[in-house]
């Protein structure tokens, strides 16, 4: 399952959330509130996040979380509010795997605070505070095993500020070069970092990530997919005559979900084919699929799509000319894959 560079902007703002001081409300385990982050000093601005259940036609329960901000009433898609809320639950004690303390709400009362080393949450008391390049740190004291700790929700083994991280993040995923987002930290925020830093943090909190996103519920697909492929520059492959590959995208037409990607050397029927089984394995079936008019679509299609019985997935040829065609929705996202190819000068493999 594929997130489109929207869908990974707001998870990065889901985890920015996470890192702010009181910024989720738990009311109750289908109930929370987060903070608007647009909201002011003189007034604050909430938003519910609740999770609603239905009956689905097969008479079983499904939850949904919904939120009361504007974008998700009017568009009815899953946004930060929402990310940060699920992060906090589902990746509590798992968003680190190697050596790192896992993820968890940031603790409003002594008793939601567990010693590291001990695993209770009996006799913790505050223990002073201490003053570092992180801010002012709040540390605690087992009475039990007499430890003392700190607490650093979500980014705990990093020498930078958490607000420092999120930022680095948020600047790749809109096409910063990574020696450029070390530089815009030094000159914004006077800390230096190196930046093989900024790649170790979009490995560490990316790699870990994925997999609970991945494991989202589908949103309501429309049924109509667009296909499109693209060449990628990859310097180290070199394959007949120059340097390149392929690269095939398949997306949904309402919702934007980037449903299948695949990589390959030929533009033959069988490269289009195995995106078109991908894309089956996680789909039901489409009601109709877009494409440029490759004559390997029109092929591949044949093989994975084509029956004589009702209903039939209808097979639509559109050549987009200055994105006035009907699969400029795919092509867009070819945009911003190539804005991040340029500005990496290519890909190595």
């Amino acid at each position: 399952m594929h997130r489109t560079p929207k869908n990974e902007t707001r998870e990065v703002k889901g985890l920015a959330i996470m890192s702010l001081e009181s910024s989720i409300k738990r009311i109750n385990k289908l109930h929370y509130k987060v903070k608007s982050q647009s909201s002011t000093s003189e007034k604050e601005k909430w938003y519910d996040i609740i999770k609603k259940y239905g009956h689905n036609k097969g008479g079983l329960q499904k939850g949904e979380w919904i939120c009361t901000c504007p974008d998700f009433t009017y568009r009815h898609i899953i946004f930060k509010h929402i990310y940060a809320v699920t992060f906090s639950k589902e990746l509590r004690r798992k968003i680190v795997s190697q050596d790192v303390v896992a993820l968890s709400i940031p603790p409003t009362t002594l008793d939601d605070v567990e010693c590291p080393k001990c695993k209770l949450t009996e006799n913790i008391v505050k223990d002073g505070k201490r003053y570092n390049k992180k801010g002012l740190i709040q540390k605690y004291l087992s009475r039990v095993c007499n430890y003392r700790f700190v607490i650093n929700v979500g980014f705990e083994n990093s020498k930078n500020n958490s607000k420092i991280i999120c930022a680095a993040i948020d600047l790749y995923f809109k096409g910063v070069s990574l020696r450029k987002v070390a530089d815009h930290i030094k000159q914004f925020y006077n800390v230096p970092i190196h930046n093989t830093s900024v790649l170790r943090w979009i490995q560490r909190f990316g790699q870990e990530v994925s997999p609970f996103v991945d494991s989202l519920p589908l949103p309501h697909l429309s049924g109509i997919h667009h296909i499109d492929e693209m060449v990628v520059h990859v310097r180290k492959e070199k394959i007949d005559k120059g340097n390149y590959q392929w690269l095939w995208n398949l997306m949904d037409n309402t919702t934007r979900f980037w449903i299948s990607s695949k990589i390959s050397q030929r533009r033959e029927i069988i490269d289009a084919r195995k995106v078109f089984q991908d894309a089956k394995s996680k789909t039901p079936q489409p009601k109709a699929v877009i494409h440029n008019g490759l004559w390997t679509y029109n092929e591949a299609f044949q093989k994975e799509y084509y029956t004589k019985k009702n209903p039939r997935v209808k097979n639509i040829r559109s050549i987009s000319v200055r994105n006035e065609g009907l699969n400029s929705v795919v092509e867009k996202l070819n945009h911003h894959v190539r804005d991040r190819e340029k500005t990496m000068r290519g890909m190595n493999t």
